[in-house]
């Protein structure tokens, strides 16, 4: 059996402020939103979750074999129940859009709102051609390689190389058992994931994120929040790649504290 996965918590001297839940993106960890600590700890309770395989939760889930973003949501929703926190919003950045996403779908009841930094909504024909062949390309260089290969295509400007270092660090914590079930996973999830989870209308309202240089992934976040403009808002930050929280940080947080505290 599973343990619990492992979380960073921050409490606000505030007992009654309400909670903020952040989950980190494919290769990365807590240390992801180190910018987000304090401007966000102002106003709110925060925890901070290493997905299955990821971080200080790399043995976490050693002994399940497959890994899908159901279950994945169901760990994540185990700390909230750990912590008794009833309600919370969402704060993903990437890949961890989706894992909120299906969050949504397994207890909408509890999610007040969603703030996605540079989120992944849908595969265009670039980002499926990149993804087939990177996985076979991560199987003749290993996925440390892959990795570093990755974050260069994605974050290939110098004003994201902060960022992508970021990125870099946070995956070394994945071992080859982690990263072929979190692989696996995309293969044979990812596509029917996404074409399940942002086909419709979301029943929470939604804070999309992203920048101008996000050459992946901004054309079809914009799409997205175009379909649903009655429960999405859309801000694009000007000069910034994919990782808005880590590039653009004090845009992103007062624009997120902002956002969700119009939601209370």
């Amino acid at each position: 059996m599973s343990r619990l996965l492992h979380y960073q918590l921050h409490k606000n001297s505030n007992p009654d402020a309400e909670w903020v839940m952040f989950i980190h993106g494919a290769g990365g960890g807590t240390a992801t939103w180190k910018k987000q600590i304090r401007d966000f700890g102002r106003h709110f309770h925060l925890v901070l979750v290493d997905l299955p395989g990821h971080a200080k939760s790399s043995q976490s889930c050693a002994e399940i074999e497959k890994y899908s973003f159901e279950f994945i949501a169901e760990k994540t929703w185990e700390i909230a129940d750990h912590l008794n926190i009833k309600k919370v919003h969402l704060v993903s950045v990437s890949l961890g859009s989706i894992v909120s996403m299906v969050m949504k779908e397994q207890q909408p009841e509890r999610i007040k709102s969603m703030v996605f930094a540079g989120p992944i909504t849908s595969l265009d024909t670039k980002l499926r051609i990149v993804m087939k062949s990177g996985l076979m390309i991560s199987g003749i260089i290993g996925f440390r390689n892959f990795y570093k290969l990755m974050a260069k295509i994605i974050l290939p400007k110098k004003n994201h190389e902060s960022a992508r270092k970021v990125f870099v660090r946070e995956a070394n914590a994945l071992t080859d058992k982690e990263y072929k079930k979190w692989t696996a996973m995309y293969g044979k999830h990812l596509d029917a994931t996404l074409k399940r989870v942002f086909s419709s209308s979301p029943e929470v309202p939604i804070f999309l994120v992203v920048g101008t240089e996000d050459h992946f992934f901004l054309a079809t976040t914009k799409k997205y929040a175009q379909q649903f403009p009655e429960t999405i808002q859309l801000s694009i930050i000007q000069n910034c790649g994919h990782l808005v929280s880590l590039e653009k940080e004090e845009i992103f947080n007062l624009q997120s504290i902002e956002y969700i505290h119009g939601i209370q």
